[in-house]
């Protein structure tokens, strides 16, 4: 095992002295004396190979293209088991968690680049031998690409105008040369797929809003672009009136809802009724009770969370449907707040500052765990609904949207008020943005339970808000909900006859519902 800081000094610093992988020869020896038993080491000094390599540019093009396409081969297995050990798929106690992604990060921008250098330097050289590599070349170099994005993604990092560049640029090529839509197998053991198409996989998860999804919901919609991209194409000819996305192909940012000065011979349009459709039938099918392998996609799509998500995508490549706007004005800030993060930490607190707190069994453990994990974070802007904050990410790194979180200001003595994240932007400086929706400014920690001899369970209430126009809820912990479980709900030495109704979410770990009073009483 070696440590962090050397890794990043191997990975991202490359020695002056010692060999140098410049040829396939090279490569080869180099391959020969990898430890077969730490795969992390080994990617990493294939990694170290690649940078070596896309460094030099001396190296002539028949060369390049001879060796870039060996490393890969040789690499292609490492990264798959990395990428299950990471996944936890694979047992291996020698491979720490950070220097995993680190290596797997790294990998997939170091081949990308690599493939883009053989494209560049075979287009200018003077022997053609080559050519006929172009189009497989183009089409691994966007799949390492499509890999980047979605690692990126997963967390919570936007690309930069850099990649966007690249990304573009390697559409624009295939695009000139005629082979964009061709399909083809990238390797032996691989579907045939067509550049056109990875590219699209890359503009619609884009499009998806990853900023506010959970990793693995990047992770599913990924696998979902598989089945869906052929339904999209891309036009050259604008049509406002049908079209909703467009790309400039030659530009270095993202795609972006159309607009009529979008017009060039490097923008590239495209509309999303036939995918929205697919989309709408395929919810339908699941919420009627279909297997999702009976549509071709993947177990844990049926869960309640991710058919919300495929609901939110429906919405959100809709042309049917506004395209997103704030609820509410936002107002500058600058303010800290102490900050508890899920539902058995808030209602720990809120139990221990109840005014009737003495009957509440909370342990001195608990309490001063609580106080130990409070995390500090700024508040750069506020709403009547949400604010938006900022905070250092090293010590949050397991932050995910939908998580719901505690907030008490450090100013002031106001009470603490429970809101879910709702957006993420990680930046490479070790900054964290998050846009966190508030749910409720009064909680109140309440019993319910389902049966007599059941054991009860603690939730919060969320009483109606005329200002915000929230009707009252629950938030009941995941393993407890059932939509119109009839329960004993005891709060404040009353009790209810309530009825959950339907879940309105489900966030990372509880549920928000609604309930109806059956009758009233008192404990």
């Amino acid at each position: 095992m070696f440590d962090f800081k050397s890794l990043i000094q191997t990975l991202f610093a490359p020695r002056d002295t010692g060999p140098n992988v410049r040829d396939l020869r090279s490569a080869t020896e180099m391959l020969g004396e990898l430890p077969e038993s730490d795969r992390l080491m080994a990617q990493v000094e294939i990694i170290k190979a690649l940078q070596q390599l896309n460094q030099n540019l001396r190296i002539n093009t028949k060369e390049r293209c001879r060796t870039i396409p060996y490393l890969d081969e040789k690499a292609r297995k490492l990264q798959d088991q990395l990428i299950g050990i990471y996944h936890g798929t694979i047992i291996d106690e020698h491979a720490p968690r950070a220097q995993l992604l680190l290596t797997i990060t790294a990998f997939w921008k170091e081949m990308g680049t690599a493939y883009q250098l053989c494209l560049k330097q075979a287009l200018h050289a003077s022997s053609k031998s080559t050519d006929n590599l172009l189009p497989l070349f183009t089409l691994r170099a966007m799949r390492y690409y499509c890999e980047h994005t979605k690692w990126a993604y997963l967390r919570y990092m936007p690309l930069d105008d850099k990649t966007w560049r690249r990304i573009n640029r390697l559409y624009f090529f295939a695009d000139q040369q005629g082979f964009a839509d061709g399909m083809l197998a990238p390797y032996a053991d691989s579907p045939h797929s067509s550049i056109r198409r990875e590219y699209m996989k890359i503009l619609m998860l884009t499009l998806a809003a990853p900023e506010k999804m959970q990793p693995d919901q990047v992770e599913l919609v990924a696998h979902w672009l598989e089945k869906w991209v052929g339904r999209i194409d891309l036009e050259e000819i604008i049509r406002p009136h049908r079209q909703l996305f467009a790309i400039n192909i030659a530009g270095s940012s993202p795609p972006q809802r159309l607009r009529r000065d979008m017009v060039g011979a490097n923008w590239r349009y495209w509309f999303t009724d036939t995918l929205v459709q697919h989309l709408k039938e395929t919810l339908v099918r699941l919420q009627q009770g279909a297997a999702a392998s009976d549509v071709g996609l993947p177990a844990r799509t049926s869960l309640p969370a991710n058919l919300e998500l495929m609901q939110r995508l429906g919405d959100l490549w809709s042309r049917d449907k506004p395209a997103p706007a704030r609820r509410h004005d936002r107002q500058t800030s600058n303010k800290n707040i102490r900050v508890l993060r899920g539902l058995d930490a808030i209602i720990a607190h809120l139990a221990k500052h109840a005014p009737h707190s003495g009957s509440v069994n909370i342990s001195n453990e608990l309490t001063q765990a609580l106080a130990a994990d409070q995390a500090r974070w700024t508040v750069e802007n506020e709403s009547l609904r949400g604010i938006g904050v900022q905070f250092r990410h090293a010590r949050d790194d397991k932050l995910q949207t939908g998580e719901i979180v505690g907030m008490l200001p450090e100013e002031t003595d106001s009470p603490l008020s429970i809101g879910i994240v709702r957006r993420l932007t990680k930046q490479s400086d070790g900054q964290m943005n998050a846009g966190i929706e508030t749910i409720t400014v009064s909680p109140l920690v309440v019993d319910i339970r389902a049966k007599p001899e059941n054991p009860s369970c603690r939730a919060i209430f969320s009483p109606e808000d005329s200002s915000t126009r929230q009707g009252r809820l629950l938030l009941v912990p995941q393993a407890y909900f059932g939509e119109n479980l009839d329960c004993t709900l005891a709060a404040q030495g009353k009790t209810y006859r309530i009825r959950l109704s339907k879940a309105q979410e489900h966030t990372t770990d509880a549920i928000l519902a609604g309930f109806s009073v059956l009758a009233k009483g008192h404990a």
